[in-house]
């Protein structure tokens, strides 16, 4: 019986080791973990078998009390005791006995298991060798095939170049052939050609030759004998040429270059004036020089506050500034402190007590109340501001502009106001017309690409302008139409496009049929 209990022991150890190790393969017979599975899968096989015969010989020892309970008293105690005590003897001998098979299967497995791994390990390295002969082998082969390869494409690339020079050399010599060949003709036609021309000439290269000397000569001879009138002739003619070009320089100058007008004051050095100016503008500067203020009246679009910018220049006063509304405030013209006590001043102040040219545009469009304000300031020099009384400047001046001769409102500037007499009565009025010699020089300056369209589009609107005054049309045609016009055909617009978009925009029917503009 304990025979076959070693034998079984013996015969499921290894057949479970086997069973573990077999799936892992090649890796298996190379790693260590499976040398340790085997020894683990042993182990608890032994243990598991162990554990299965000790609960059989529990089993038979409570059979044996059992069987010793039934036997009765007459048995004795001594009995039981002596037949459990067999049970437990026989119990120990089959642990000691399993112990110690459990013990042999394991070496025997350890033992078949280093077999079977030194076996595995043996196949796998062939495996390895095989497939590494076998990949050189196809790695040499390849080699090959591809230098085989190398020289046959070498091979066929060298027979192509040969065959491509050798017919290259062949067209090139049947052209060089073909090209003497042709030479050759052109020379022959050619010396056919000039025998041809000596035969029905007549005449040798030396008689050629000697014609040419007489007649340098007839040359040299005229050229002496005329010498002076030609000499004479080519003066004149320079002369000419250099009045024509100085007549024709000062007729560009006149319509595109600034002119320069130099005019004298009393007690004071030449001033010179650069650049486009109205007619009137020597007259402004004389009057300022004697200290005046100056109203210009004139049309809209004349030029008023240009004039009173470059007279501040050519004076080298500060410019300021200011246009005048119905609605403008006090504090426009003579500053304000705000909520923190901090004064505000203005343009106003600023040239009446440190000097310079203060232009208030539209006087005729301020209100009454205001001008009445600033009668002080210009007749006596004093003005009141919001911080206190100020001098005026020795080079404070004041010029003020207008549509109107401050009469108020008419048919075409409807909402001016009439200007009080003590106003007027301040200034010295000078009236600025329309200056058509400057409004035609600004015109063509600003189309110097299209002179003859920025012409059409100036007579065109000096014609309407003529016609609503003759008419008294509620119409205007000021120089800005022009010089609007004039930008507007140097940006690439028709002289169409520049009349209808500037010149006779927004005119009603009755206006356009009363001017004869068509629609």
């Amino acid at each position: 019986m304990r025979r076959n209990t070693a034998l079984d022991v013996r015969r499921i150890a290894w057949e479970v080791a086997l069973d573990a190790v077999r799936p892992h393969g090649v890796q298996a017979a190379i790693g260590e973990g499976a040398r340790q599975l085997v020894r683990e899968t042993a182990q608890s096989t032994a243990t598991e078998v162990t554990r299965q015969l000790l609960a059989r010989a529990s089993v038979q020892a409570d059979e044996v009390r059992e069987i010793a309970g039934a036997q009765g008293k007459a048995a004795g105690t001594a009995s039981a005791h002596a037949a459990l005590e067999d049970v437990r003897s026989e119990g120990k001998s089959v642990l000691r006995l399993v112990g110690a098979e459990s013990g042999a299967a394991i070496a025997e497995v350890r033992s078949d298991s280093r077999a079977l791994l030194a076996e595995l390990r043996e196949g796998s390295g062939s495996a390895l060798k095989e497939l590494q002969e076998g990949t050189s082998s196809a790695l040499a082969e390849a080699r090959e095939r591809a230098t085989a390869a190398d020289e046959r494409v070498r091979g066929a690339a060298d027979a192509a170049l040969t065959e491509v020079r050798t017919r290259t050399d062949t067209v090139l010599k049947e052209a060089g052939q073909r090209t003497d060949a042709a030479l050759r003709e052109v020379q022959t036609r050619a010396d056919a050609a000039l025998g041809e021309i000596r035969e029905q000439t007549g005449l040798t290269l030396r008689e050629l030759e000697e014609a040419r000397n007489e007649a340098t000569a007839a040359i040299e001879e005229l050229t002496r004998r005329n010498g002076a009138t030609v000499q004479r002739l080519l003066d004149d003619g320079r002369e000419a040429l250099r009045e024509f070009a100085r007549g024709e320089a000062t007729d560009i100058l006149a319509e595109f270059a600034p002119p320069v007008l130099e005019v004298v004051l009393p007690e004071g050095e030449p001033v010179r004036l650069v650049g486009h100016r109205h007619q009137v503008l020597p007259d402004v500067l004389t009057a300022l020089h004697a200290r005046c203020h100056v109203l210009l009246v004139g049309p809209a679009g004349t030029g008023k506050s240009m004039m009173a910018k470059q007279v501040a220049e050519t004076l080298g006063l500060e410019f300021q500034a200011l246009s005048l509304g119905p609605t403008t405030p006090m504090s426009k013209i003579f500053g304000y402190y705000d909520a923190h006590g901090h004064y505000h001043d203005t343009p106003f102040r600023r040239a009446f007590e440190h000097g310079g040219l203060m232009l208030l545009d539209e006087l005729d469009s301020g209100h009454p109340g205001l001008l009445a304000e600033l009668n002080q300031a210009l007749s006596i020099g004093t003005c009141a501001f919001a911080d206190g009384m100020v001098t005026a400047h020795r080079n404070f001046c004041l010029v003020a502009t207008a549509n109107t001769y401050g009469t108020g409102g008419d048919r075409q500037y409807v909402g001016r106001q009439a200007l009080d007499a003590a106003t007027l009565d301040r200034f010295l009025v000078i009236e600025v017309p329309v200056d058509e010699e400057l409004e035609e020089r600004i015109t063509l300056a600003h189309a110097p690409s299209q002179p003859e369209d920025a012409r059409q589009v100036l007579d065109e609107v000096r014609r309407l302008r003529a016609v609503a005054a003759e008419k008294r049309l509620p119409v205007m045609f000021s120089p800005r139409a022009s010089i609007d016009a004039a930008k507007l055909l140097q940006a690439g617009a028709s002289v169409e496009q520049a009349i209808r978009w500037r010149v006779v925009r927004g005119m009603s029917e009755a206006h356009r049929d009363a001017l004869g503009v068509g629609r």
